[in-house]
């Protein structure tokens, strides 16, 4: 009997295994589609060529980046541009432009600015030695020892400011020796006047009471007429003559003609100097730039042109003045002298400092312009984008003239259109955007 109860022992274990690994087949049992397993994501595709909105990564650092440190940038700016206190509805996935992943829609940051139409001005660009706007040399108008000298080399005057004086003691002497001999001229003119006047008076009296003949109250005016006209000669010779040793005096004195730095001294205090010698005076308020230009420009540049320049040290401080001189005549190298005047209110620019210079040779009338990565080409169309309802519009253009980054543009646009600066490489016509930053495209000032 023993070896029964093993063998049904044997029997129950296996029975129970067997019934243990049979699925039931009344039991139904369904596997979550991966639709109803999470919801649909809305795919957002972004420019990973440039940092997003608000980023301290200047373009230049950006681009230093790998791939995957930009993806996580933009993912951090958009995980916290969604975020909100209620947990979202659908996820946000961030995918690479061009890396598919359909079942969801696509939506695409650009970067915005609203269309305008400007002037482009075309310019020839050169380097330039800075003048002087004017420069004066003051002479001696004699030679002579130069008894004081009133400025340095560097000071600033005024016009009328005493800049040196020669020797006068001679000149004062003789001015007072000469006055003092006419004086005593008019000493003795005067007193033979009154003489004549006094004896004139009583003949005019006699003679109507017959009492002197005529001939003797004539010969009493001839005397006083006489008296008056020696004193009015002596009077003019003496005016005339101590002018002439003033004036002698005064060029012995030399005055600036007008404001400005001295530059230049050729003498020293107690030398002798002669009319070669000079003071010179520069203005430097009003500045020069001379610059040679190549013949094949220079029928293109005319006096009134534009002219903006600036000094490689000091790139912020830009200094916009006119053209006042083209040369007719060409060097040995075939290049033309072309002048232009600039203000310079605090001096900080002096002659001899090198400027780089752009100088007006046209401008095109006023049209729409854009950046001219802004327009986009296939075969021989261009076009851009045109946000209209949080949508891409696709506009064909035709493309003018140019400078720099900014190109003119006709087409089917107005003043005000919001076109697509940045991010329009994952556009298609109709596709959604996120405008992530709308951007005055435009440059405030002319720029190097």
């Amino acid at each position: 009997m023993k070896p029964i109860r093993i063998l049904s022992a044997v029997i129950f274990i296996l029975t129970f295994s067997m019934t243990a690994c049979i699925k039931p087949a009344d039991q139904n049992i369904v596997e979550p589609s991966p639709a109803e397993a999470a919801p649909a994501a809305v795919a957002v595709v972004v420019d990973l060529s440039t940092p997003p909105p608000g980023s301290n990564a200047t373009q230049d650092k950006w681009d230093t980046f790998t791939d995957e440190k930009r993806q996580e940038s933009w993912d951090k700016y958009l995980a916290e541009g969604t975020t909100t206190e209620e947990a979202p509805a659908e996820e946000t996935v961030v995918k690479r432009p061009g890396s598919g992943g359909g079942g969801g829609s696509s939506i695409v940051p650009v970067v915005v600015g609203s269309l305008t139409s400007a002037e482009i001005d075309v310019y020839y660009y050169g380097l330039g030695e800075l003048v002087a706007g004017n420069e004066i040399r003051v002479n001696p108008e004699s030679s002579g020892t130069v008894e004081s000298l009133y400025v340095s080399e560097g000071d600033f005057v005024e016009m009328g400011d005493l800049l040196f004086s020669l020797d006068n003691n001679t000149l004062v002497k003789n001015i007072e020796r000469t006055s003092e001999k006419w004086d005593n001229d008019l000493e003795l003119a005067i007193i033979k006047l009154n003489e004549a006047q006094e004896y004139y008076e009583v003949t005019s009296s006699l003679f109507p009471k017959g009492l002197i003949s005529k001939a003797e109250s004539d010969k009493a005016q001839q005397t006083w007429e006489e008296a008056k006209l020696n004193y009015d000669n002596i009077q003019l010779g003496k005016t005339a003559d101590i002018e002439n040793l003033q004036e002698n005096l005064r060029a012995t004195l030399a005055i600036s003609p007008a404001r400005g730095y001295i530059s230049g001294i050729s003498f020293r205090r107690n030398e002798q100097v002669g009319t070669g010698d000079f003071v010179e005076i520069i203005d430097i308020e009003n500045i020069a730039i001379q610059v040679q230009v190549p013949e094949n420009i220079i029928a293109r540049i005319k006096n009134g042109s534009r002219v903006v320049a600036k000094q490689a040290s000091a790139p912020d401080y830009i200094l916009d003045g006119i053209v006042t001189g083209v040369g007719l005549k060409a060097d040995t190298n075939r290049t033309y002298e072309v002048k232009a005047e600039f203000d310079n209110p605090n001096q900080r620019l002096l002659p001899g400092m090198l400027m780089e210079a752009q100088i007006q040779m046209v401008r095109y009338s006023s049209n729409f312009v854009v950046p001219k990565a802004s327009i986009m080409t296939e075969g021989d169309l261009s076009y851009l984008y045109r946000i209209v309802e949080d949508k891409a519009e696709k506009v064909p253009v035709e493309t003018g003239q140019s400078r720099g980054p900014m190109i003119q543009i006709i087409g089917p646009v107005k003043q005000g259109d919001m076109i697509v600066l940045t991010g329009q490489s994952y556009l298609q016509s109709g596709s959604a955007v996120n405008v992530a930053e709308t951007r005055e495209y435009l440059p405030e000032r002319t720029e190097f």
